[in-house]
């Protein structure tokens, strides 16, 4: 059974925008589809240079992971940044992982702080979770149970089954909270089949009465 919050951020990045504005960066959606990932990155490219942050958000993620091109994470990081400077939110948020992992840059947890609160000002999930993981752990940031408590509240009512399985593991535990296991079982039933949330479900039915099972599948529904 996994240990309360014992987590790390993300490591999977963001898949490519489909949103197009540009013709060179339609053609480098196409492109990327037809799995024609040096057309694609060529195409990118073009509208990178037209300072579209969609295309540099694309083409960095492409230099991350070396599609089309080779693996380069300072190029990456490089467009990221241009994208981040436009609210590219996910610029903004791969750009903070990267600084939290070391990605081809020294490790930098207050650096990383500073793009994930960018892109948690812009109300995304991915990032308010991720920050609240950083307040959990005092990565970067003070160690605060209350501000990472109301981030993964943020996320969870947007449907971000990894925040709703961190408040079902905060009030079960009474982490930043009062226990109340009939809170944390909805979070938990919410959370669906992330990480180990079935596992945790288990071990939380054995600590409830049948009574407050049933109190929390309703307050689950009622979220649903």
């Amino acid at each position: 059974m996994k240990l309360f919050l014992e987590t790390s951020l993300i490591v999977v990045f963001s898949t490519l925008s489909l949103l197009a504005q540009a013709d060179d960066f339609s053609d480098g959606v196409a492109l990327y589809g037809q799995r024609d990932f040096p057309a694609a990155a060529a195409a990118f490219k073009k509208a990178a240079e037209l300072g579209k942050s969609d295309a540099q958000f694309n083409l960095g993620l492409m230099y991350l992971k070396g599609e089309g091109v080779a693996q380069n994470y300072v190029e990456a990081k490089a467009l990221f940044e241009k994208a981040a400077e436009q609210n590219n939110i996910r610029a903004q948020v791969n750009l903070a992982r990267m600084y939290a992992k070391a990605k081809g840059v020294a490790p930098n947890y207050g650096m990383a702080v500073y793009w994930f609160k960018k892109a948690v000002e812009l109300g995304y999930a991915d990032a308010q979770y991720s920050l609240g993981v950083l307040y959990v752990n005092g990565i970067g940031v003070s160690r605060n149970y209350d501000k990472a408590h109301d981030l993964f509240v943020k996320a969870a009512q947007q449907k971000d089954a990894s925040a709703q399985y961190q408040l079902g593991l905060m009030y079960f535990k009474g982490k930043g909270v009062a226990i109340d296991k009939v809170e944390a079982m909805k979070w938990l039933i919410l959370a669906g089949d992330y990480d180990d949330a079935v596992t945790y479900r288990k071990y939380a039915e054995s600590q409830m009465s049948p009574k407050e099972i049933e109190e929390a599948k309703v307050e689950a529904a009622k979220s649903q």
